[in-house]
């Protein structure tokens, strides 16, 4: 077995690397287009066309907030042979579909609790079952900025993944049913990774004008993991004295529970909370890239479990399911991922490539 998850590597300008990936992803960035373009269709009642127009007003905000992100869009888009609109688009598919967030179950695995004192950080990305065959990892090597590997969806140009200053990211979607125009929470992740300090990568999402909600954990090498949920108006941050670090697709700040909307649409987030604390529980201390796969891997409740599957009995729009499961060990700068489910593995290692 191969990884099917193509790697690759970007180096130049933001249009450079952007004309790179678009190249080099062509058919996968076409099939995010079709998946999303059905999906906005179908459960939003949006054409393309309306959801590219909608995508403009968060041009400007991500202008002032990562200029070279908008650069590397349109790089993408001519490589790919499509529209600077419909890499926008992609990059605001949260913001459009905004009653429609994906699920993830996430752990921080902090040096007093893995089997060798290193950082983990890994996660389930539920989301729709075509999305995997959009799936690309990228190695960014963007000078003077850190160098970044990613897992992203074709067409994005921010992801879940780490930088080589050791700052690594996964989020959880959350709501409290507010949204602006500001900056996309994808633009968010890719503001998170091109910083080089703890705290400067908190700054990126504290000290934004944010476009809705979500839980970014933020985790470095150093031993350090903060859950970061937000709204657009205000934030909090959640961590431990050196346990695990746990969260799924609920508000766990009292700051905002109340305000939680998603909890109405996604009540499994409390069952795969529950249970992704109490599967980790015996590997305490024992934590490392087998045993954490073995806890994304659990199936209590399936299939609306920490490895979630697609339930028949659901809308075809509606059905989620893992559609990958992801880990990264901060210290040794690997990236282990699988092609799909974390329960049939394996796990595949990408590392920066010198």
């Amino acid at each position: 077995m191969t990884l099917n998850h193509p790697i690759i590597r970007l180096q130049g300008s933001p249009f450079e690397r952007g004309l790179i990936y678009g190249s080099a992803a062509a058919k996968k960035v076409a099939h995010s287009i079709e998946t999303y373009s059905t999906l906005f269709a179908g459960h939003a009642g949006l054409s393309w066309e309306k959801a590219v127009k909608l995508a403009r007003q968060f041009e400007g905000p991500i202008q002032e907030y990562l200029p070279s992100a908008i650069e590397e869009m349109k790089g993408i888009a001519q490589g790919a042979g499509v529209t600077y609109g419909d890499i926008l688009a992609l990059n605001c598919r949260s913001e459009i579909m905004f009653a429609r967030p994906d699920g993830c179950s996430v752990i921080a695995v902090l040096p007093e609790s893995s089997a060798d004192g290193h950082t983990y950080l890994a996660q389930t990305w539920d989301w729709i079952m075509p999305a995997r065959a959009s799936t690309v990892i990228l190695d960014i090597r963007q000078e003077p900025l850190p160098r970044l590997l990613m897992v992203a969806e074709a067409g994005m140009v921010g992801g879940k993944g780490f930088n080589d200053k050791g700052i690594g990211v996964a989020l959880n979607a959350l709501t409290t049913g507010k949204g602006r125009v500001g900056v996309p929470l994808h633009i968010l992740y890719r503001g998170i990774l091109n910083a080089s300090l703890l705290t400067d990568a908190m700054e990126r999402v504290t000290r934004s004008k944010r476009a809705g909600c979500g839980n970014f954990t933020i985790a470095s090498a150093e031993g350090l993991a903060f859950c970061m949920e937000y709204t657009p108006e205000n934030f909090d941050v959640l961590t431990t004295d050196g346990e695990p670090l746990y969260h799924t697709n609920h508000y766990l700040s009292p700051l905002f529970i109340a305000e939680d909307k998603l909890k109405f649409q996604i009540t499994d987030t409390y069952v795969r909370l529950n249970r992704i604390r109490r599967a980790a529980k015996p590997y305490v201390g024992k934590l490392n890239v087998e045993t954490i796969m073995k806890v994304l891997g659990d199936h209590a409740n399936c299939p609306d479990s920490v490895c979630s599957h697609e339930d028949m009995h659901d809308p075809v729009s509606m059905r989620m399911c893992s559609v990958y499961a992801v880990v990264m060990d901060l210290n040794s700068q690997c990236l282990w991922v699988t092609n799909g489910y974390p329960c049939e593995g394996p796990a595949y290692p990408v590392k920066f490539e010198y």
